[in-house]
This record gives C-alpha cells, sequence and structure tokens, in this order.
C-alpha cells in the first residue's frame, strides 16, 4: 500500500507551533512522500503548491483539493500544520477505501498555558487518513458546493457531508492539535460550551499528555523540547 502526507498550511500561526509541527512531522513521516499546498511558497515537504486565497474554509477546502490532485498515493494523511504528529499515526493502513478513517487518540492542548483536553471519539480532519480517490471525489464535491451554497461549519468527511461512512481508530501514542488564537474552529475549554453536550462526552483535563510528557504552563518550553527532538 503506497501512503503519503499531505500537510496544509494558512501561512498564519506563530512561528514557533509551526516550527516543532514541521520538525517533528518531518520526523514522524519515515520514508513517506511528504506533499505541502500553502497560501506563501514554503520550502518543506518533497513539493509544495501554492493557492492564493484569503484564509478561509473554502482555502482550506481547495487547498486539500490541489494536493489531492497532485499526489498519486493509493493513501493520503491529511496533516495540519498545528498538530503534532506520533509515528504510530503515519503506521496506520486503512483496512477499506470507501470509507474515511479518523484517529480519536487526540488531546487538545490550549498554547497559553498548557493544559490538556480530552473528548471521546474526536473526529477531525487533522486525523484523517482514507484512499486518494475517496478524498478527491469529496474534496471534488464539497469545494464546489462550498462555492455555490456557501460554508456550513461541517470540516469532516462522513454523513453530515455526503453520503459517506466513517470509522474511528486509536494510534498507540495520541496526537497533539495545539490550540491557538487562530485557528479556523473555535476552541472548547468546558463541556458547558458544547452546544449538543453529547460531543462532551468522555471530558478529562490533564497537565501532561501520555507519550508527550508535561505541558502546563510550560508550552514555551515544550515546543522547544519538540523541535530539539528531546521528547
Amino acid at each position: 500500500m503506497d501512503k503519503a502526507i499531505l500537510y496544509y498550511t494558512c501561512n498564519t500561526h506563530d512561528h514557533d507551533i509551526e516550527h516543532a509541527c514541521r520538525v517533528q512531522l518531518n520526523r514522524a513521516r519515515g520514508d513517506l512522500v511528504l506533499g505541502t499546498v500553502s497560501r506563501e511558497p514554503i520550502l518543506f515537504g518533497d513539493w509544495n503548491r501554492t493557492v492564493d486565497a484569503p484564509r478561509s474554509p473554502l482555502t482550506m477546502h481547495k487547498q486539500i483539493l490541489i494536493g489531492l490532485q497532485r499526489t498519486n498515493a493509493d493513501v493520503v494523511f491529511l496533516c495540519e500544520s498545528d498538530v503534532l504528529y506520533y509515528p504510530s499515526h503515519l503506521e496506520f493502513e486503512p483496512p477499506h477505501s470507501d470509507y474515511f478513517f479518523y484517529n480519536t487518540n487526540v488531546w487538545k492542548v490550549r498554547r497559553t498555558d498548557g493544559l490538556a483536553v480530552w473528548t471521546d471519539d474526536l473526529q477531525q480532519v487533522s486525523g484523517c487518513c482514507a484512499s486518494r480517490d475517496l478524498l478527491l471525489q469529496f474534496y471534488e464535491q464539497r469545494t464546489a458546493q462550498i462555492e455555490r451554497d456557501g460554508f456550513d461549519r461541517h470540516y469532516e468527511p462522513g454523513p453530515k457531508t455526503g453520503p459517506y461512512h466513517t470509522q474511528n481508530w486509536q494510534s498507540p501514542v495520541c496526537n497533539l492539535d495545539i490550540r491557538h488564537d487562530k485557528t479556523l474552529t473555535r476552541s472548547k475549554w468546558s463541556p458547558s460550551e458544547f452546544r449538543n453536550r453529547r460531543y462532551s462526552a468522555g471530558w478529562q483535563e490533564r497537565d501532561d499528555v501520555p507519550g508527550w510528557g508535561r505541558t502546563r504552563q510550560r508550552m514555551d518550553a515544550f515546543l522547544e523540547d519538540v523541535t530539539n527532538g528531546a521528547i
């Protein structure tokens, strides 16, 4: 099975976040091809494409679509510029070509103070991998739909965005989603902030993240540790 990584960035995150995430992804990828799509040219990955458009949900979809059109791998991992990926995430091999697979072993960490939170069954685009053909079909249709009808707040490929099936899995070591003031989606730091409380199921808070170490009140040092390979 030929696998590749598609990394996309809006080029607006703080340098220390994006730099640490790129270093970690490069470390985690092994020999997988890494393609990148950005709003400005970047020297990262095996190839780079750019999208000259304002930062928006539509632009994000266009970036992914352009990257999928460029790659020819059987399976593609969608990777974001503010998520730290552990190598075990990229070792997964989808057992079916007609499902979108989500790694739900992910903790969200607040950039300001390092508080880490967990919710059960968290499906995010940043944890998605699937057949390249299935992803391409979805992003062609979804991008055209958003251009025609506008964005309806749903990012993830699955039942809410079309006649698609999803399946969850969990890597042995979690991924770390760094939440900061330039994310497209709103962060939630209490179960009471969820409009639908079922999405807060399994709520946990921690000062340290399994496999990564302590984050609370040391995010600057934590990002330096990631960059320097100390974690």
